[in-house]
């Protein structure tokens, strides 16, 4: 099976986010990002996206990404994949129709995580 993706940006919510879905499972991977921070953002050091699955979250955490052949790599923080209650790392196959997304908004989301040379 693969991954469905889904994008949403919601301005009186003051957040995006990038979804990833297993449609076999049903877990639900969403990378979060607030559209504007403030200083209580900076001051708590959550003036970065914010990984949430479960109902778990965690601020940062990707260490390197990857999208090669439809199957999308991350490779997490052992922190973060603690918290999530995930492998650190972890290989998603990504439906074709979802291909365009992460191309285009998760290396926005995350930064400068992008892994070229995995």
């Amino acid at each position: 099976m693969t991954a469905i993706v889904g994008y949403f940006r919601d301005e009186s919510l003051n957040v995006e986010a990038l979804t990833i879905l297993d449609s076999a499972s049903g877990d639900v991977l969403e990378i979060q990002r607030a559209l504007q921070f403030d200083d209580q953002d900076v001051a708590l050091g959550l003036d970065t996206y914010c990984l949430v699955r479960g109902g778990l979250t965690h601020y940062g955490g990707v260490l390197a990404w990857k999208l090669n052949r439809g199957t999308l790599t991350f490779t997490l923080d052992l922190e973060a994949a603690k918290v999530l209650q995930l492998p650190d790392d972890i290989s998603i196959p990504i439906s074709p129709g979802g291909l365009p997304l992460i191309e285009s908004q998760l290396g926005r989301l995350l930064g400068a995580a992008r892994d070229d040379e995995r």
